[in-house]
């Protein structure tokens, strides 16, 4: 019988366990700036028309419809991405008009027509975590130039 090297024999285990570990581990895309900027600036209009809340929706209802659609932009543009599924859920919580983030305000909003300054204080730092966890998420990502 034909003994294999012992320096084979470690090369193969070795890249056996790294093919397993490979597998069993959640993968994660990559950083990409698209995403993160447009995190940036979702947040930024977000927290600026929560401001008008106090306001009556119909004075500012194309203001609303537009981030609407730029919030779903977001989560087109996250879905797309390879391996992207942690961030795409984020985005899907965040758009959900029953939910408690910004999909759930303009429920709120549009239907009691205004809100009370005291709900909108409260409701904007909520809204700004949720915004600085799918930031963070993404500025946390490998950057493609670091990918070996």
């Amino acid at each position: 019988m034909k003994r294999i090297p012992p320096a084979i024999s470690i090369s193969v285990t070795v890249t056996l366990i790294a093919a397993i570990l490979q597998t069993c581990a959640p993968t994660i895309s990559l950083f990409n700036e698209t995403a993160y900027r447009q995190a940036v600036e979702l947040k930024v209009v977000s927290l600026e028309l929560l401001d008008r809340a106090s306001q009556p929706y119909a004075e500012n209802q194309a203001e609303a419809e537009q981030l609407r659609l730029e919030l779903l932009k977001a989560y087109e543009y996250a879905k797309g991405r390879p391996d992207n599924k942690i961030s795409t859920r984020q985005w899907e919580i965040m758009i959900d008009p029953e939910g408690n983030l910004m999909g759930g305000f303009f429920t709120r909003w549009e239907n009691r027509g205004t809100l009370p300054p005291a709900f909108i204080r409260e409701f904007r730092d909520v809204i700004s975590d949720a915004f600085d966890t799918i930031i963070g998420l993404e500025s946390g990502k490998i950057k493609p130039d670091q990918v070996p």
